[in-house]
């Protein structure tokens, strides 16, 4: 069940609920001693249960808090709270792609808005994969845009504090829960468990924008 407004949550005051997944649920939060809001991701229990998931999550989650791009929404901090994991990112006033498309452009978005959409983000993914990291949902909902308003408008990839190593090819937890969701997963995930990381990699230039 979402939090209330006003609840705390692991030092967090929640402000509003900004949306809700598989995963869990974002919330906006203020931040426990800092004078700014962040968006507080808080994991479901089912995904919080499962032992293997939990610890790549608390791996991981730490290599994502050292992706500093400009396309790429900041880890600031993870932890573990009345039995349900966390982490909290910056927060990023603006709008999802697939809102955006739906609300603003329901016949189609412009080339030139796609083209610079479409750079960004693989961008983000390039930056991550040069890491070792592989984004397991890229999806509109997971594109954060901002709203010009006289500034020049930022895209910005988020939800990489999910990434998991290229070295890590399998995409189920334990419990064979998949990680992504499936109307926009890359085939390769669905075949990770009999792929070797190499030959992953070797796919990689010729699918680079579905990962």
């Amino acid at each position: 069940m979402p939090f209330d407004n006003g609840e705390v949550f692991a030092g967090y005051v929640i402000q509003r609920l900004l949306g809700t997944g598989g995963m869990g649920e974002v919330y906006l939060a203020q931040h426990p001693r800092l004078p700014r809001h962040d968006a507080l991701k808080v994991l479901s229990l089912a995904a919080t249960a499962d032992q293997e998931f939990q610890a790549r999550f608390k791996r991981e989650a730490e290599l994502a808090a050292t992706l500093w791009h400009p396309h790429i929404v900041g880890v600031l901090d993870r932890g573990e709270f009345n039995g349900r994991l966390w982490i909290s990112m910056e927060y990023v006033d603006g709008t999802d792609a697939g809102r955006l498309v739906r609300e603003r452009y329901p016949h189609g978005m412009p080339e030139q808005d796609v083209a610079e959409i479409v750079t960004a983000v693989a961008d983000a993914l390039d930056f991550g994969h040069d890491r070792r990291l592989l984004h397991r949902d890229v999806k509109p909902e997971n594109i954060l845009v901002t709203a010009p308003d006289g500034h020049r408008r930022r895209v910005l990839l988020t939800d990489f504090g999910i990434a998991r190593r290229i070295d890590d090819v399998s995409n189920l937890t334990d419990v064979n829960v998949a990680i992504g969701t499936i109307s926009y997963v890359a085939p390769s995930s669905c075949w990770a468990s009999h792929l070797t990381a190499e030959r992953i990699n070797m796919r990689w230039p010729r699918r680079r924008s579905t990962c």
